[in-house]
């Protein structure tokens, strides 16, 4: 089964626009569902209120002096009125509340005399006389003979009796009607709003498929340019190791020589030169020629090497144990510390030759009497390659930089970055100087190349 990343740019668009279209579905259809059952709700206690109210102007008439005294008659005729307002079941239970929470009429007797605490709130609609409204808490010891019920709308009147004392009515009118108006709405809005939304989505789909396919282009061209640029890059590089080996290296290769044949000229002069003379200028003449060939040669395994790393031949193990024989024979302390290596694109080898030649070279132009070891290996998902030296250090924060000239350290970093790795460089005066480098495995669950 393809990845999402692999398909082509046109494909993964439509499967996006495709993933987020449905997931805008479900999140529509979602608060369309919440949107409907918060309005129903509003307008079914609206309504419970209403019958609340009703409930309470019937009975306040009915609370006097009679039925305080507890007047068998008295309670018998509001008992009545209750039972005959409950007959269309629209009302499951009525309660009259005192001040203090005693139950003082209930059509369920059982509770009657029972006192329990009134919540904030009720006792707030108790002394204002005004009216609230909820789902019923079943989980409340007042409701235990209430639970059979189920859920219920609850309603709080506050009244007063014939001698102003508040009193409170309680109502609990049949949810029954709330849910089958909350799912009759939902049917008949969620599926209009998911079919805008759906039209909406499809009307947006050749807009996305043809910024899809501009995008598709535009990364085609973005590739061939730079495929255009890394050949030119390679041709120019191959160029340049061609110039320098057929032209500068041969050059040089002929002033050593010619040097070496004034140094065997000089070697037979007499006079006017005296002896002394003679070995001042073939000294300078020697250094020189060593110089010279040097650079010659130095030169010649840069362009073998930048050449072999143009063609993907380069084998880094290889070209720093060449760099660090050749180091050794001129005296220099070097120690390599190398493991194994998984397969590396060429960018790679090729960043691990240019920066381990350039800090180990560093080191033995700036610390030449020291001990340079050079650790390569995989940590994890990384190659990491550190070169130490124990010379004299400098300050990095000191140290010249490009604008006076001196490019090496930014070439460094900028080959490490160019395949995805970083540069680190920490060194300080009299510490010795440390230059890690580490680069990412490359790898098919990676990204890699």
């Amino acid at each position: 089964m393809w990845r999402l990343g692999r398909l082509p740019v046109v494909a993964r668009a439509l499967v996006q626009h495709a993933a987020v279209s449905l997931v805008a579905l479900v999140l529509v259809a979602g608060a369309a569902a919440v949107v409907c059952v918060r309005l129903v709700q509003t307008e079914a206690l609206r309504q419970a209120e209403s019958g609340g109210e009703a409930v309470a102007r019937l009975m306040a008439p009915l609370i006097d002096d009679d039925f305080n005294n507890g007047d068998p008659v008295a309670f018998q005729q509001l008992d009545t009125k209750v039972r005959i307002r409950m007959a269309d079941e629209s009302i499951q239970r009525i309660k009259l509340w005192s001040a203090d929470g005693v139950i003082l009429y209930c059509d369920d007797h059982e509770q009657m005399g029972k006192r329990y605490p009134l919540e904030p709130e009720d006792q707030a609609v108790l002394r204002q006389s005004g009216v609230e409204s909820g789902i019923s808490d079943l989980t409340k010891s007042e409701n235990v003979r209430d639970r059979r019920f189920g859920e219920s709308l609850e309603v709080y009147v506050g009244i007063r009796d014939n001698r102003g004392r508040p009193l409170l009515v309680e109502t609990y009118f049949t949810a029954g009607p709330l849910h089958s108006d909350e799912a009759a709405l939902i049917r008949r809005i969620v599926p209009v709003v998911l079919a805008s939304v759906l039209v909406l989505g499809l009307l947006l789909v050749p807009l996305a498929f043809g910024l899809a396919r501009r995008v598709s282009g535009y990364e085609r061209e973005r590739q061939a340019m730079v495929r255009l640029a890394a050949g030119a890059s390679s041709a120019e590089r191959r160029r340049v190791a061609g110039e320098l080996h057929d032209g500068v290296i041969q050059d040089l290769a002929g002033v050593g020589y010619a040097l070496s044949a004034v140094d065997g000229q000089l070697a037979g002069l007499g006079a006017p030169f005296t002896p002394d003379q003679v070995a001042d200028l073939r000294g300078r003449l020697r250094t020189a020629q060593r110089l010279v060939i040097d650079d010659a040669v130095s030169l010649r395994e840069v362009a073998g090497v930048e050449y072999a790393i143009d063609r993907g031949a380069a084998d880094p193990v290889a070209a720093l144990e060449k760099i660090a024989a050749d180091l050794r024979e001129g005296g220099l302390a070097v120690e390599l510390e190398i493991g194994a290596l998984p397969e590396l694109p060429a960018g790679h080898r090729a960043a691990l030759i240019r920066v381990g030649r350039e800090a180990l070279r560093n080191a033995a132009k700036h610390a030449p009497g020291a001990t340079v070891v050079l650790d390569l290996g995989t940590q994890g998902h990384r190659v990491v390659m550190t070169v130490t030296d124990h010379g004299p250090g400098f300050d990095p924060d000191a140290a010249p930089g490009p604008a006076e000239g001196h490019i090496g350290l930014a070439l460094l970093s900028d080959a490490a970055e160019g395949v995805g790795g970083r540069l680190e460089l920490r060194s300080r005066p009299g510490r010795g100087t440390t230059v890690r480098m580490v680069l990412p495995v490359p790898g098919p669950d990676r990204g890699g190349c």
